[in-house]
């Protein structure tokens, strides 16, 4: 089965009332979680992969991979590239054959956001391939945490410039910034839902929720009727993997294959209980 791109996934469940989650997919044994658990549940399967996370397989071999085990999942699949900073990244992923990029210009000023947003979208469109954009900026909760390295603390998106940037830039997607964070929470998220309203009702594209590991079920749920039709889920799956994982090799010495093969079945514990969050079940 071809990989397609995000942007009939998300318009879909941005029009139909629920959310689809991003789910990192960056080596065979996260690649093939994703698309187990989202045929088992008839999900659209998202895989989502920033450039710090593909270093192990590069561009080409992550998009390898995810073709490969395409046909296992008999749902659509995208691969995305998430959290690019740079127009070289977003290059080399298409080439290599990801189906949708983002392009996060969160730590420029706002004109050199839609600058570098309005570049990637020209040339992605002329390829057939749709782009999300980040508008504020999402910070991080460790040092451990990939995305949201270059800025710790948010910047919540700001509703007044929203439209413009979407308009100006050429973005189908918006992610935004509402309180929620990469990583995993130390405290519970207190989400400004008046700023999403505000987005929502400004903003004619699907908005997109980073930072969802730990987010509580009511939250959740208001977001996705304001239009939060994806979120990502990176740090939910790391920790489930790791929580198996690490004792078996390291306490009970288990074969490393066998001891991934572990890993990756609560992997698709995890993937299970958000598609049941998110209301993706059955829509593929």
């Amino acid at each position: 089965m071809a990989l397609i791109g995000m942007k009939e996934m998300l318009v879909k469940a941005y029009n139909e009332g629920y959310a689809v989650g991003g789910f990192d997919g960056f080596d065979s044994i996260s690649i093939l979680a994703v698309l187990e658990e989202c045929k088992a549940r008839k999900s659209p399967a998202l895989m989502i992969c920033a450039p710090a996370e593909y270093q192990a397989l590069g561009a080409k071999g992550v998009a390898a991979v995810a073709r490969a085990l395409s046909d296992l999942a008999e749902v659509d699949v995208c691969l995305h590239l998430d959290h690019s900073p740079n127009f070289e990244y977003v290059e080399e992923a298409i080439d290599a054959g990801f189906t949708s990029v983002m392009i996060d210009g969160s730590s420029l000023d706002f004109e050199g956001n839609v600058a570098l947003t309005r570049k990637v979208a020209d040339y992605a469109h002329e390829r057939g391939i749709p782009v999300e954009a980040e508008l504020g900026a999402v910070g991080r909760t460790d040092n451990a945490t990939a995305e949201g390295a270059d800025h710790t603390g948010n910047v919540f998106t700001d509703p007044a410039t929203a439209a413009e940037f979407v308009e100006r830039s050429g973005c189908d997607f918006l992610a935004v910034s509402i309180g929620n964070t990469h990583g995993l929470y130390r405290d519970l998220p207190n989400f400004d839902f008046g700023i999403l309203e505000a987005i929502y009702k400004n903003t004619p594209v699907p908005l997109v929720l980073h930072g969802g590991s730990g987010t509580p079920e009511d939250q959740l749920r208001k977001s996705i009727t304001m239009g939060i039709a994806k979120v990502n889920v990176a740090s939910d799956l790391n920790r489930a993997f790791n929580n198996i994982y690490i004792p078996e090799v390291k306490e009970k010495k288990t074969w490393w294959a066998t001891a991934k093969a572990l890993g990756r079945a609560e992997i698709r514990k995890e993937i299970g209980f958000w598609i049941d969050r998110l209301g993706s079940g059955n829509k593929a």
